[in-house]
């Protein structure tokens, strides 16, 4: 029996600056944009001031059901914008109870702060909820309160990032269902987007709920038996820190999970090759990881080891991926064969991650049953595929290198 969740209306308040409070008929949501519509809205322009309208091109992934739904939402005239939209929408739909649910928005406008803020308390009520945000443009970029808008939304766990040539593929494709025609100036404009969201988030990284990783960093074998007969996958999450050895500034954070067509580890090499590190400089960067890298994502942090030959390069991981195949063997021996520190994930790095990038309140990482076996069984077999590949108890850099 399925059961509606409860929607709480009346916590929503007004839509945004000059917006109303929702009718019984909120507009019937579209499921398809027309070419038109797409270019105009979406084209990632600097300067766009003939384009008032916010497109929301929402996939809902319901993880249990394995069931997606698409949708698009638009400000309504005199009325809520889009983001307030899929809200009440989203309250309408008849969910089973903590049901999981990704949500990935393509958006041409970034949110205001009044909707940032109701984005993010919605985030902030629903543990099982996840929300991906591509944008085309970034609405009023130079003023503070929509700065702070975005950065509120980062901290309540949502991803936001510009929307790339890949980003604009897959929403047209999805909700125009053409093969998509870039148009002139979109890599160079999606740089300086980038670049802007970059700027305003600064230091800011999109922190983990408390149930997301006490189940996603778990390294326990198998999803526990009381998560149900259609129990959640355990995703690929990627957290890092970079930081300049002797430097007395924060180090950057980040925290990336797969999407569509990328693995964490690719949105991670994308994500730091756009900082423009100096290869002449000494880097640090620990990632901590939640399966270890497929081969093509192991070749690909390999080569990024080899670019910055000054960068030490440490990878913690809580399990490892399909450890009985060959391929992916020979991605832990390529790995340390870069120079990379492969290790398995113990409580020290348990507990830094929590500190890190888990959004606690100020609770302290409380480790979860056999923990420490289940870490020493997984380094036992790690050491044992490494073995077998010739692949001695350091990489070739860390033996002789600083």
């Amino acid at each position: 029996m399925h059961h509606q969740w409860q929607r709480p209306r009346a916590r929503l308040g007004p839509a945004c600056p000059g917006g109303q409070h929702p009718s019984a008929q909120i507009r019937n949501p579209m499921f398809t944009l027309s070419r038109g519509s797409f270019y105009f809205h979406f084209q990632n322009l600097l300067r766009a001031h003939d384009r008032h309208t916010t497109i929301l091109c929402c996939r809902v992934e319901r993880v249990q059901k394995g069931l997606v739904d698409r949708i698009v939402f638009r400000n309504q005239v005199g009325g809520l914008h889009a983001e307030l939209c899929f809200i009440y929408w989203f309250y309408d739909q008849e969910l089973l109870p903590r049901e999981e649910c990704q949500l990935t928005w393509y958006m041409s406008w970034s949110s205001c702060p009044n909707c940032a803020d109701h984005v993010a308390r919605f985030l902030a009520e629903h543990s099982n909820i996840s929300l991906t945000i591509f944008v085309a443009r970034v609405y009023y970029n130079w003023a503070s309160e929509y700065q702070c808008g975005l950065r509120r939304l980062c901290q309540e766990g949502a991803q936001l990032e510009a929307m790339s040539f890949q980003e604009f593929e897959d929403c047209y494709e999805e909700f125009v269902g053409e093969p998509f025609r870039p148009w002139k100036g979109l890599y160079s404009n999606y740089t300086q987007q980038e670049n802007m969201l970059r700027k305003i988030l600064g230091s800011t990284v999109s922190l983990l709920k408390e149930e997301t990783f006490l189940f996603q960093f778990n390294n326990r074998h198998r999803v526990p038996r009381h998560c149900g007969p259609r129990r959640p996958r355990r995703k690929t999450y990627l957290c890092y820190l970079l930081a300049r050895p002797g430097d007395a500034t924060a180090p950057t954070k980040g925290c990336l999970q797969n999407k569509k067509g990328h693995h964490a580890e690719i949105c991670f090499i994308k994500r730091i090759r756009s900082l423009g590190l100096d290869p002449s400089q000494d880097y640090l960067i620990t990632c901590y990881l939640t399966w270890s890298p497929c081969l093509d994502c192991a070749f690909k942090l390999a080569k990024l080891k080899k670019d910055f030959p000054r960068l030490t390069l440490r990878i913690f991981i809580s399990r490892l991926y399909f450890h009985w195949i060959r391929k992916f063997q020979k991605g832990l021996q390529q790995l340390w064969l870069s120079g990379a520190l492969v290790a398995i994930m113990g409580l020290q790095e348990f507990t830094d991650c929590w500190n890190n990038f888990v959004n606690h309140q100020q609770s302290s990482f409380t480790p979860w049953d056999k923990l420490d076996a289940y870490s020493k069984n997984i380094r036992g077999r790690l050491g044992r595929i490494l073995r077998s590949w010739g692949c001695g108890p350091t990489p070739p850099s860390e033996g002789s290198s600083r």
